[in-house]
């Protein structure tokens, strides 16, 4: 998780042409809209997918997909079921814990990709063989999963 330091707005030939973020762990890229969240405020915390883009003419940049943790949105506890506002306690209760397990979900996905992607790289610098790479990988899931768990209760 990160938070928002900086949210402008960018500009192509004078019309609005999305986002570039800055967040407090030193990440910078421009907002993939698409798979972010509505309504992001400077100081929202936020779980954070790294998208990796290279434009037509072979320009690489990061987009980020940034969703919100906790439910918060601008400092507040915030949430919709079918276009209506909710505030009965129940719901409210239900929403949260689907959120920590969505949050948990994400959190045990970004960490099996960089197993792979760590276990990947040494095995193209010829620091492990493809076997290893993969006895690796398995093992760094496993604790990565059991880290996420004992940290969830």
């Amino acid at each position: 998780m990160a938070k928002i330091t900086n949210l402008e707005q960018k500009t192509f030939q004078g019309k609005p042409s999305g986002f570039k973020v800055t967040l407090d762990n030193g990440t910078t890229g421009n907002l993939q809209e698409k798979e972010s969240d509505k309504g992001l405020r400077v100081g929202d915390e936020v779980i954070v997918t790294l998208i990796p883009y290279t434009s037509k003419a072979g320009v690489t940049s990061n987009l980020l997909g940034l969703k919100l943790a906790g439910g918060q949105v601008g400092g507040q506890v915030g949430g919709q079921v079918g276009g209506q506002a909710t505030s009965s306690q129940p719901q409210a209760k239900q929403a949260t814990q689907d959120h920590k397990g969505a949050f948990i979900f994400q959190l045990k996905f970004d960490a099996r990709m960089k197993c792979i992607q760590i276990a990947h790289d040494a095995f193209l610098a010829g620091k492990l063989a493809d076997d290893e790479a993969r006895t690796h990988c398995r093992e760094w899931v496993v604790m990565a999963d059991a880290l996420i768990d004992d940290l969830s209760r």
